[in-house]
């Protein structure tokens, strides 16, 4: 009998074979990698040519795994037939045999038939142990290396860690050393004992050279600066025997006065000394008295006189004061309106000692971790420099004094941002005990459905707030908000049911009222409570069926009803 193949669109057979040709066994072991087949999975037969000891090609039997094989390349195809015979895909066999007639005309051996080589016997598998040689493996030490650093894909969080002292280093010591030493055209020690001639060159100097005041750092007031005599004491308008609580005239007054009522005091002495028969002794010590006010009158007189020396406290006026004053200030002005806040800070820190000035102006600026630093270290404002600090993006910092203060709720915003839920959430839970601690049960909630994104515990704070009658309206009018429309239906039923009691009808009957206007499918079930608790409560409140009137503003005939019955009520004699 002879076998022919024929043409055909479709494949009558199972494809369950890859024919690969060429001759050389390496090609084919490349192909079956390439097509992502295991030499375990599969069987390969080789092909014979038409030329002796010549190989065409070879069969690859998938064995039911060419499911698994998408791309086979420029190899084709194999249909099998009984499990006896492969032939090329769209093609088949004439003519068609029975499966019986497969059985007897074929031996155990596959077949392959080919319009190119005619019919063939698989006889041979390929053992590829026969095949391929096993590399020679080498004892290799390999050295693992250290784990590197990996780098993150995105970034959740941000900070910066700050030195407060050096922050503050660039404010309160803008020159160096170096740069303050030149010859200045005044005398620097007698200028810090306030002798008004030095005081007026500093002024003209400065008017020439405002900026220089940063660099002589001369503050207005320079008690603790340890610059000038006197240990730093500069005061102004003062002297011996003075006191800043009195005017140059009262002071006179004072001291004539004084010595008005000795002289006629004196005057009496001598007479009385004179008239009697006493002793000299008695005109002595009226002279000596004499002398020491004539004395105590010279230095009151040399206390109020200029003074040019460098001893002692000075005297500065109060216009050279006053435009000192308005030179620091300007230079301030000047250095904000150029952007220069740290030099402006300076300024007012260190030369007009206004210690909020030199903060605020930083914050303004948004020099916030040197306004924060400020805050802390000369004001001692724990809560403005913590605040300062999370502007400044220094959330070690602002956390330490947010706990210092009891600001907790900021410092589990502040672990929020670091992505450090756990102690985020620790900390609004100390927020909510304290609420809760002070009944303020709306406010708990809050914390824990935004904060904590715990709707649950919210809802449970809530319904607490609502038995124990503490802002009781409140709590459960934000209950009610928690829940979905088509939830709440079931939950006003529920509440109504198993947590109302006699005092808290009526709350409740008025926040129906908002839960009635809230979806038309809520009309009907607020309005079947709201007549029951008015029934419920109207003969020890008749007022409360005027409240009915909300949940009926179509039906006129029941407001004419409810204002009859409160007037019958209220003309009935009382039992």
């Amino acid at each position: 009998m002879e076998l022919k193949l024929k043409i055909q669109v479709k494949n009558s057979f199972p494809k369950e074979g890859i024919f690969i040709k060429g001759s050389l066994i390496s090609f084919w072991l490349q192909e079956i990698q390439n097509m992502g087949l295991s030499l375990d999975a599969v069987k390969v037969f080789p092909v014979p040519g038409t030329t002796a000891n010549e190989l065409y090609g070879c069969i690859v039997f998938l064995n039911s795994t060419n499911a698994a094989v998408k791309d086979i390349g420029k190899n084709n195809f194999c249909q099998l037939i009984e499990n006896k015979l492969f032939i090329p895909e769209n093609t088949t066999v004439f003519p068609a045999l029975a499966k019986e007639e497969w059985n007897n005309l074929f031996s155990e051996n596959y077949h392959f038939l080919h319009p190119e080589i005619g019919f063939v016997a698989l006889e041979d598998e390929v053992i590829w142990s026969n095949l391929i040689k096993k590399p020679n493996f080498s004892t290799v030490e390999i050295l693992e290396p250290n784990k590197g650093i990996s780098i993150p894909k995105s970034i959740v969080s941000l900070r910066i860690e700050v030195d407060k002292e050096e922050l503050l280093k660039e404010i309160e010591n803008p020159f160096s050393e170096e740069e303050m030493n030149e010859k200045l055209p005044f005398d620097l020690k007698k200028l810090m004992n306030g002798n008004n001639k030095e005081i007026d060159k500093f002024l003209a100097y400065l008017a020439k050279n405002p900026e220089k005041a940063m660099k002589l750092a001369i503050p207005l007031d320079t008690i603790g600066s340890g610059r000038g005599g006197n240990e730093g004491v500069f005061r102004f308008n003062s002297g011996f025997g003075s006191d800043s609580s009195y005017s140059d005239t009262d002071k006179g007054i004072f001291k004539y006065g004084f010595i008005l009522v000795f002289v006629l005091f004196a005057r009496s002495s001598i007479r009385s000394v004179l008239d009697s028969n006493s002793s000299g002794v008695y005109l002595f010590i009226l002279i000596a008295v004499l002398i020491g006010v004539f004395v105590l009158f010279m230095r009151m007189n040399k206390s109020n006189s200029p003074s040019t020396g460098t001893g002692g406290a000075a005297i500065v006026d109060s216009d050279r004061f006053t435009t000192l004053q308005n030179t620091y200030e300007k230079l301030a002005e000047d250095f904000v309106s150029r952007n220069e806040y740290e030099k402006a800070a300076h300024v007012y820190l260190k030369l007009l000692k206004n210690n909020h000035k030199a903060a605020a102006t930083l914050e303004n600026g948004k020099l916030y971790r040197e306004a924060g630093a400020v805050y802390l270290k000369y004001l001692q404002n724990k809560s403005k420099a913590a605040e300062c600090y999370e502007k400044g993006h220094a959330y070690g910092e602002a956390i330490v004094l947010y706990k210092e203060v009891n600001e907790y709720e900021k410092v589990g915003d502040l672990y929020t941002i670091l992505n450090n839920k756990p102690e985020a959430d620790k900390n609004y839970y100390s927020v909510v005990e304290n609420y809760k601690s002070n009944f303020q049960y709306v406010k708990a909630a809050l914390v824990c459905k935004k904060k904590i994104e715990n709707v649950k515990e919210a809802q449970d704070l809530l319904i607490e707030g609502w038995r124990t009658d503490k802002d009781a309206y409140n709590c459960l009018n934000n209950y009610f908000a928690n829940i979905s429309l088509e939830e709440l239906p079931d939950a006003l039923t529920d509440i109504y049911k198993n947590e109302m009691k006699t005092s808290n009808k009526e709350k409740f009957l008025d926040l129906l009222k908002h839960e009635y206007e809230k979806d038309k499918t809520m009309e009907d079930l607020t309005r079947n409570i709201a007549f029951e608790i008015v029934a419920d409560r109207i003969d020890k409140n008749p007022e409360i069926a005027s409240r009915l009137i909300y949940f009926n503003k179509k039906n006129t005939s029941m407001t004419k009803d409810i204002m009859k019955f409160k007037l019958k009520k209220r003309n009935s004699p009382k039992d």
